[in-house]
């Protein structure tokens, strides 16, 4: 499965792509895919009768890739094709200065202009300071799973007061207290059935209440988050996310990649939340957000819930970025 697919033209003119393709330090083969087209002068050249082949030297230099495996040809007649970039160019991390597609055919071979790659260094998991480190979403988890365990130390607590007998269902009240119940229809007798048949009601209502409490707390709910809930389509790509509610309680764990910053301050819109997960408060100022990034921070970078529609924001660098939170909401469960 590619993380990024970066499209990518290849003219005889210049070599055409919006960033440079971005690689981290021992991504594996296909994590990362180029979806070029071959053109010559703006017209595009057929890729029949021609073998492609990725040329580069890694960003220290010292080894030399060559590979004709990678390739998945699409629309030959439009010079279409998909490139899995391989594990061995993200060895090292750097900028790559060398690094080309090759076509050749019984008449020789033909190269084009240099593909910008930047490969971006890995966190080095065996050093002593990464046991004191943990991603956003591992930190999530972890407030997810604490949460579940203190709703499931208060249902404890209630059933523990159940089978204790400190409270009792219809069943046990019309056994425990049959003089009163007997009290009470000797007073219907006499005329007002109708306050014993609501005296009734109300204890099967109080009982259901209690039922539906402990089940609406043992529910979880998920929402997953695709491309069509993001409000700026154009402006955040490859967006993947999720809310999750437990009970009241809903987290929110989101990642994207941005494009180019709004100008001055400005927070870009990402998504509206949806029914069933929104806060319980009013939507005054701002509710402030968890912001993580994979590039080098902005001045004025935040994330934040403002707006009447619940509309989540976010202020990050150009790349890809991390957005969490946590809230109580009170609306109805999620259908």
């Amino acid at each position: 499965m590619a993380i990024r697919t970066y499209k990518v033209t290849l003219d005889s003119k210049n070599t055409i792509a919006p960033e440079p393709v971005f690689l981290r330090q021992g991504d594996k083969t296909g994590a990362v895919v180029i979806d070029a087209t071959l053109m010559d002068n703006g017209a595009p050249v057929s890729l029949d009768g021609l073998t492609p082949m990725f040329k580069a030297n890694t960003a220290d230099g010292q080894a030399v890739i060559a590979d004709s495996t990678g390739f998945t040809v699409t629309d030959s007649a439009n010079g279409k094709f998909t490139y899995q970039v391989p594990n061995a160019l993200s060895s090292v991390p750097g900028k790559i200065a060398t690094a080309y597609f090759s076509f050749s055919d019984s008449s020789g071979s033909e190269s084009t202009f240099d593909v910008a790659f930047v490969v971006k260094m890995a966190v080095d998991i065996t050093q002593k300071q990464a046991e004191d480190y943990i991603t956003i979403i591992d930190g999530t988890l972890k407030s997810l799973s604490d949460k579940i365990d203190a709703m499931n130390s208060d249902i404890q607590t209630i059933l523990n007061a159940y089978n204790q007998g400190d409270f009792y269902n219809k069943s046990e009240t019309d056994s425990r207290d049959a003089s009163t119940l007997a009290s009470a229809k000797s007073y219907a007798d006499l005329g007002d059935s109708a306050t014993l048949t609501g005296a009734n009601s109300y204890a099967d209502n109080i009982n259901n209440i209690l039922t539906q409490k402990i089940n609406d707390f043992s529910k979880v709910y998920t929402r997953k988050i695709t491309s069509s809930d993001i409000i700026d389509s154009a402006g955040i790509s490859n967006t993947d996310g999720i809310f999750v509610r437990i009970g009241n309680c809903v987290s929110l764990s989101f990642h994207g990649v941005a494009g180019a910053p709004l100008a001055g301050t400005d927070a870009q819109q990402i998504l509206n939340i949806p029914s069933g997960y929104r806060p319980s408060f009013g939507i005054a100022g701002q509710f402030a957000l968890t912001i993580a990034e994979s590039v080098t921070a902005i001045n004025s970078q935040r994330g934040f819930i403002g707006g009447e529609n619940y509309t989540v924001y976010w202020r990050v660098a150009q790349g890809s970025a991390y957005l969490s939170g946590t809230w109580v909401t009170l609306d109805a469960a999620p259908s």
